[in-house]
């Protein structure tokens, strides 16, 4: 049996709710299902998060002009943290090397599907 439309929108409002941190950072391995942090963390935003639809989060963080990197940014980290005790893991990608400078922006945007 499939889980009730009402069971998956409290577990996609739960999730929207709970992701409060975005680690961009210069580890570019491999993403799992068993990572537990940022390899390597570089950036921390607070992200903001949308619920797009009745299966589909927008998890959406920006990164000003005024910030700028030695290493290529290959990495988002998603958790919750709260504030006190441990963090949870929610989602690490692993993606295309950008090079930030003070000449340009950067908005991130991670989609995630509640199936």
């Amino acid at each position: 049996m499939a889980v009730s439309n009402h069971a998956r929108r409290l577990l996609l409002n739960t999730l929207a709710s709970n992701i409060n941190e975005m680690i961009v950072g210069y580890d570019g391995s491999p993403s799992t299902n068993s990572d537990g942090a940022a390899g390597r963390p570089a950036y921390v935003i607070s992200p903001n998060v949308k619920i797009i639809d009745d299966a589909t989060i927008l998890v959406e963080g920006f990164i000003p002009a005024s910030e700028s990197f030695n290493d290529t940014l290959k990495e988002v980290f998603l958790q919750h943290r709260p504030a006190t005790g441990a963090s949870t893991p929610i989602a690490r990608h692993a993606i295309s090397s950008i090079k930030k400078t003070t000449s340009n922006e950067i908005r991130i945007q991670v989609i995630i599907e509640v199936k």
